[in-house]
């Protein structure tokens, strides 16, 4: 009997339980559309209350229990409208939505229209997300965590993104200062099975370039895979970047990312590569830049508050391979390190790698032998002195049977070198003996040859081309002005300059400069006098004055083996700046102070290293008087003292 009654009991209850779970069921479905029309609009009236930019929908619905509509979306800035979209439709998955995860099944999206306004330093949407009234000095002290950071970016890609999808029509304006405005346009974006394809046009007024992606994306495997293939004309400029001459093309580009983590760090390991690829810019080189193949096998480990390259990372350079080790910390200082190591390879698979167009003149140089690098590079932006630098390029049994497009071993014999201004040919110098003004080393003045010595280069007789610590000092130099300010010429580099290169600072030219002095240096095809003397011979002394047999003749009427200290320290300190030399003087032809104590100086660095002696040095008066065609050319000055006087050489 009490069996039966507890059983009935239960019925009852379950059955209530049953009602009422029914009863709240066709409440929420009736009530479903106020509570998220409340849940939405709330979320929208408190993002604009405490943002400056504004979010406004037209209308929003909640379709059955999944399907979320929103129609004519805009964004708003204090300037203007940013961007709008006209559809919306979303379809979230309910079970994972009960337990807090958004995961989206599919979505519709139409009619995309977005206008990017960039001036100077203002632009119509940094604000769109910004707070209003921030605490700024919140803001100074709270340091993003890049591995949250990430995680997040991840997590929309791998757990949000939707399996299947119809979005059409996005366009893209980005307008700019100087008025060559950039359109992005995606016609369609098709999503099946976490398969995403769609083609992208960017274009201005000028120039127009097309690419497909396709792209899978595997949420259980944490896997992206990506190919891009060009359907634009390599000859045209990219768009938006006529105006610095950029010119770009590869045939196809794919990319891999696998995301893990590892000691509570975000790690991503894949590849990326570029096919055929090409860059033709004025600044980089006067011709194509061509790379038939560029690969990278990639660790990448995201910490706290840094980006780090692993060394078992692998670089695919053409032929050649190495494993660079890049580690880019963010805070409490912005600080970089880099390291190569590349043991003993082939000598011929760097040669044969150096790309075409960047290397013009050494294209085609074959070698027996190997080759070893290292380099170390660390600098500390908030401590920009304690910068390290560490380069070194080492022959192992290294011969060379082709130097490519030059005559490398031309700088021990007779030769003819002919001076260029601005491409077009001024002067020809038969660089032999029986030419009389070539003068041989030993009949040039003493004096000359030592202050040029200590002004450009005072390691000239013991490196090989390089002097690390100059480029190292020029670096610390460059990066306090933020900008190119110095370089770390030795006396060879700009011989080669001046013998094989153009005068043009392109990339090419530089990184051409660096191997040809490494080539004649370490294969030693001529001895330093000689070079010395060829530099001697050839460089500018003054305006369209090559050599010094011309130089001192158009300063003092004299042979090169006459000069005097002063005159000859004086011709030292105009060979960075040779055609404006008459800054240095001023109205009435006397040198500037500033000069005089720049001469003081170079002259008190000669009796220090034992150039000269006590009594020269006493004797010594900065100053010296114009008795040739110089005289003529005297006029104000035009330079800053920066570019009047040369920066000099400590080593």
């Amino acid at each position: 009997m009490n069996i039966t009654i507890n059983k009935k009991i239960l019925k009852k209850i379950g059955i209530g339980l049953l009602g009422t779970f029914i009863f709240l069921f066709i409440a929420l479905l009736l009530l479903k559309n106020t509570l998220f029309q409340y849940i939405v609009e709330s979320k929208i009236k408190h993002f604009n209350e405490t943002h400056i930019g504004q979010i406004i929908i037209k209308d929003f619905q909640l379709s059955g229990i999944s399907r979320i509509d929103f129609d004519s979306i805009y964004f708003i800035s204090p300037f203007d409208t940013i961007g709008t979209i006209d559809t919306l439709s979303i379809t979230i998955k309910p079970f994972k939505a009960l337990f807090g995860d958004i995961a989206i099944k599919d979505i519709f999206w139409q009619n995309t229209t977005m206008t990017l306004c960039k001036y100077d330093s203002t632009d119509n949407f940094s604000t769109l997300f910004k707070r209003k009234n921030a605490d700024t000095t919140q803001k100074t002290t709270t340091r993003p965590d890049y591995t949250e950071r990430s995680s997040l970016i991840f997590k929309a890609l791998f757990d949000i993104l939707p399996e299947k999808g119809n979005i059409s029509n996005i366009n893209v304006l980005i307008k700019r200062k100087e008025k060559n405005n950039i359109q992005i346009s995606i016609p369609f974006i098709q999503i099946h099975d976490y398969k995403i394809n769609f083609p992208i046009t960017i274009s201005d007024k000028k120039n127009q370039q097309h690419f497909l992606l396709a792209n899978l994306i595997s949420p259980d495997d944490r896997t992206i895979y990506s190919k891009v293939v060009n359907k634009y004309h390599e000859k045209d400029f990219f768009p938006g970047f006529e105006k610095i001459q950029l010119k770009t093309h590869f045939d196809t580009a794919f990319f891999s990312i696998h995301q893990t983590t590892e000691g509570g760090n975000m790690l991503l390991t894949g590849q990326s590569e570029l096919l055929h690829f090409f860059v033709n810019q004025p600044a980089v080189s006067f011709s194509d830049v061509q790379f038939d193949k560029l690969r990278l096998d990639y660790h990448i480990l995201i910490t706290e508050n840094a980006f780090i390259l692993d060394s078992t990372s692998q670089v695919h350079f053409n032929q050649l391979t190495f494993n660079p080790y890049i580690r880019f910390q963010v805070y409490p200082t912005k600080h970089i390190v880099l390291k190569i190591n590349k043991p003993s390879f082939p000598a011929q698979e760097l040669f044969s790698s150096l790309p075409e167009g960047l290397f013009p003149n050494t294209s085609g140089i074959k070698a027996k032998g190997n080759l070893s690098y290292k380099l170390y590079f660390e600098v500390d932006f908030s401590l920009l002195d304690s910068l390290k630098l560490e380069s070194d390029l080492r022959p192992e049994k290294l011969s060379i049977y082709s130097y490519g497009n030059v005559n490398l071993a031309k700088l021990d014999s007779d030769f003819v070198h002919t001076v260029y201004e601005k491409e077009q040919p001024v002067d020809q110098i038969l660089v032999s003996y029986s030419n009389p003004n070539f003068v041989p080393l030993q009949q040039i003045s003493p004096y000359l040859r030592n202050a040029l010595l200590c002004t450009e280069d005072g390691a000239f007789y013991w490196h090989r081309g390089f002097i690390q610590e100059a480029f190292k000092n020029a670096l610390i130099q460059n990066l306090k002005r933020k900008r190119f300010a110095r370089g770390g010429s030795t006396i060879t580099m700009q011989l080669v300059k001046n013998l094989y290169l153009n005068r043009h600072k392109t990339i090419s030219r530089k990184l051409e400069e660096m191997l040809i002095v490494w080539i004649i240096e370490n294969m030693r095809l001529c001895s330093k006098d000689r070079m010395f003397e060829i530099y001697l011979n050839i460089i500018e002394f003054g305006p369209s004055i090559y050599g010094v047999s011309k130089g001192s003749q158009f300063y003092f009427n004299k042979k090169p083996s006459e000069l005097s200290l002063p005159e000859a320290i004086f011709m030292a300190s105009i060979v960075p700046k040779p055609k404006h030399f008459a800054s240095s003087f001023d109205s009435t032809g006397t040198l500037k102070p500033a000069v005089q104590d720049f001469l003081k100086f170079v002259a008190n660095r000669m009796l220090g290293k034992q150039m000269i002696s006590q009594s020269e040095f006493d004797a010594f008066q900065p100053q010296v008087e114009l008795k040739g065609e110089a005289k003529k050319f005297l006029k104000s000055d035009t330079l800053s003292l920066d570019e009047l006087l040369p920066p000099i050489n400590f080593y």
